[in-house]
């Protein structure tokens, strides 16, 4: 079964650079640092409560993660999700009709791995990863919630619920937005599928022009958003004062994706 968000992949031009901001200053641990030489990438695994945070460096030209850097920059590159037994899921989701990229699994640096079409998930390229016995393991909360715009909520939550067994929770009409946000569980973390209201409304004419896929955003809690912005302001970093969150009883503040390699890092405070 898929129990938990194993983690986000984020394509960076230097690994190194990155720590910078991930292990330097948000005091994340490396976890696992290597070179995948038959994929050509070197990959950093940093984990983050129960979840972690994969940097993807390109050590060589014409791979796909090099070229999706190259056409994209730095940003968010998947969703990974993990199970115990990835051959099962495999052959689970096949059967759904979805469109592998992976038949079966090879290596990876979250265990062994397999990749789903984004075609087949409302835009977003999603990873399934069986861990090995002896990875990272935490029971605490990580990530709050990471988000994926999508046109047609209905299909996507049919989708996300057949695929990655997640159901809604709560759904929130935000008129003054035209949006409306489903938060789907998957053990701490919650899966946001955030759909425009109306054919008018902004997010529409957002997902006419880049498409349906995820937000490269990760929203992280903290128990004291003052603070926390005060602490990463003191690292140097440009970090806009709090304001009033989408969803009711939520203060927020956004480390921009410029500064934090290809993703923004919302700090989430619930009120």
């Amino acid at each position: 079964m898929i129990d938990r968000l194993h983690h986000v992949g984020i394509v960076v031009h230097s690994a190194d650079d990155a720590l910078g901001f991930y292990r330097d200053i948000m005091g994340l641990e490396v976890a696992v640092d290597e070179v995948v030489e038959e994929q050509g990438v070197r990959g950093v695994l940093l984990p983050l409560g129960e979840n972690e945070i994969e940097l993807l460096e390109p050590v060589r030209e014409g791979t796909g993660v090099a070229r999706y850097l190259e056409t994209r920059g730095q940003t968010l590159h998947h969703f990974c999700f993990s199970t115990d037994d990835i051959r099962t899921e495999l052959a689970r989701v096949r059967d759904l009709g979805v469109e592998l990229i992976d038949q079966e699994p090879r290596y990876g640096l979250a265990g062994e791995i397999a990749f789903l079409h984004p075609r087949s998930m409302h835009g977003v390229l999603v990873e399934l990863a069986q861990p090995r016995p002896d990875a990272h393991h935490s029971d605490a909360k990580g990530m709050d919630h990471v988000a994926v715009r999508v046109s047609d909520y209905d299909a996507a939550k049919a989708r996300w619920n057949e695929v990655v067994g997640v159901g809604e929770q709560h759904r929130f009409d935000v008129e003054e937005a035209q949006l409306v946000i489903g938060q789907f569980p998957i053990s701490q973390t919650i899966l946001e599928l955030i759909a425009p209201a109306s054919p008018d409304a902004p997010l529409a004419k957002v997902i006419e022009e880049e498409r349906e896929g995820a937000f490269p955003v990760v929203a992280i809690e903290v128990a004291d958003l003052d603070t926390e912005i005060a602490r990463y302001r003191a690292a140097g970093l440009d970090v806009p004062d709090a304001e009033v969150g989408t969803l009711p009883g939520t203060r927020r503040s956004t480390i921009s994706a410029e500064q934090a390699f290809g993703i923004g890092i919302q700090l989430l405070e619930y009120v």
